[in-house]
């Protein structure tokens, strides 16, 4: 089925209250990194999308083209340092700065703890953990610190590092992993210009998640809210953060999910 949207989430948000602003998005080409590029981009950021699949974030770009904003693709994959550091030298090199991050990439896959390979829970924490902290790290040495301005958006998930969940303790590893950056970096970052949060949405109803063969209404009962979140809702949160209303706030996490961490449903 198509992942629901939320359009009235984003009419909260004024267009032109990101003009002048580079935004980076990880994944860009599907789920909340798509949803937060054509959100940023109406806001008046001039936006930047990366990921492994070039198509995709070819009709990302498209998209926000024909709406009258700003956006380039840049394919790559951020697991590889190398990598990130091409990418960083095609866009400071084209934009000259990068005011606003959002490390959306991300994934994993369903597994006992016990059975987890350390192949795998190295797979998991590469993208989830490493490649945040490489490509944040770089884009705040490169850009944001010298310019003294930046802020950074994470996303994690309620589900994993709060209370953990049954078949996921590798990203429930990683993704706790990235909050406590989260807070630290805010503490080294803040006086000098540069903003870091977290945000840990619930179980976000994308085109990924059709993936693991739920039932959305059958997930969604144990939810206090009785409904699944949009990839819009998640995307609404970054625009306002990254907007200047959010200026006073760092070092959190920013939970966001229907109420799920209350109800603690088991989803797999």
């Amino acid at each position: 089925m198509t992942p629901p949207r939320s359009p009235e989430a984003l009419a909260a948000l004024a267009s032109g209250s990101l003009d002048g602003r580079v935004a980076l998005i990880t994944g860009g080409g599907t789920g909340i990194g798509r949803a937060t590029a054509l959100l940023l981009a109406r806001q008046g950021a001039r936006v930047v999308v990366t990921g492994r699949r070039e198509d995709l974030l070819a009709a990302t770009v498209a998209d926000i083209e024909q709406s009258g904003g700003s956006a380039t693709a840049y394919p790559s994959d951020i697991r590889e340092p190398e990598a990130v550091d091409a990418l960083l030298d095609q866009v400071l090199g084209a934009e000259m700065r990068i005011d606003l991050l959002v490390n959306n990439a991300g994934g994993q896959f369903v597994s006992p703890a016990e059975d987890i390979s350390p192949k795998g829970f190295r797979a998991v924490t590469r993208l989830n953990l490493d490649a945040t902290w490489y490509l944040s790290t770089q884009v705040a040495k490169r850009s944001m610190l010298p310019e003294g301005y930046g802020k950074i958006a994470s996303i994690t998930m309620t589900m994993t590092p709060h209370r953990g969940i049954v078949g996921m303790s590798h990203s429930s590893a990683a993704r706790a992993g990235v909050e406590s950056l989260t807070a630290t970096w805010a503490q080294e970052w803040g006086a000098r210009g540069v903003r870091t949060i977290a945000i840990a949405p619930g179980v976000v109803h994308t085109d990924a998640w059709e993936n693991y063969g739920l039932d959305p209404e059958q997930v969604a009962q144990v939810m206090p809210l009785k409904r699944l979140q949009t990839a819009d809702e998640v995307a609404a949160l970054i625009g306002f953060w990254m907007s200047p209303a959010g200026d006073y706030i760092t070092g959190i996490t920013l939970v966001a999910d229907g109420g799920m961490n209350l109800a603690g449903p088991t989803l797999y």
